[in-house]
């Protein structure tokens, strides 16, 4: 699956990609450390340098739903809020050592390279979402899994169990049984 590049897009010379960090901030989280939580306005391009961070909704009842996953090389925002003013719905929370560089998105706007950045963030973003809502609505849980494996293979081997199921949308259990029918074949 295609990854926001930053500044290794082949349109952006070094000297422009050198001005662009020149807007990030460095930040370091431990694990467990939100970077933002739900209800805060983040207004922030977050790049992941090191480290694996989730983006995770929790219901009054205290049921789990992670929606994303950011990683090593990913670049994200809160696209929520920064479309529609409201704040943030989802935690992001970083499940191992993070390096993170922040960019504050009002320095980034007046850069002559922010509209093409945004626009290939956005496209990113929406085939991400577009495969994912498709495979959510019409795939069986066994299918969720597999392409799971398929398109974040180091991803498994990183997470406990009850996070992989949270992201797929299915309990642990059902996870269990599926990895042991997989191994099974």
């Amino acid at each position: 699956m295609e990854r926001p590049p930053f500044c290794r897009d082949p349109h952006i010379d070094e000297q422009e990609a050198r001005g662009l960090l020149s807007f990030a901030r460095p930040l370091s989280l431990a694990p467990r450390e939100s970077l933002w939580r739900a209800g805060d306005r983040p207004d922030l391009l977050v790049r992941v340098e090191q480290g694996l961070l989730r983006a995770r909704v929790v219901l009054e009842d205290g049921r789990e739903y992670i929606k994303e996953f950011y990683w090593e090389g990913d670049e994200f925002l809160d696209f929520h809020h920064q479309l529609s003013g409201q704040p943030a719905r989802c935690s992001v929370e970083a499940l191992e050592p993070c390096r993170l560089l922040v960019f504050p998105l009002a320095s980034l706007r007046g850069h002559r390279l922010w509209p093409a950045w945004y626009q290939h963030l956005v496209a990113v973003q929406l085939r991400i979402k577009e495969e994912k809502e498709l495979l959510l609505l019409t795939g069986t849980p066994q299918a969720r899994y597999q392409h799971f494996l398929s398109h974040f293979p180091d991803l498994d081997a990183r997470l406990p169990d009850h996070q992989v199921a949270a992201y797929l949308g299915i309990t642990p259990i059902s996870l269990s049984r599926i990895r042991k029918r997989l191994a099974g074949r």
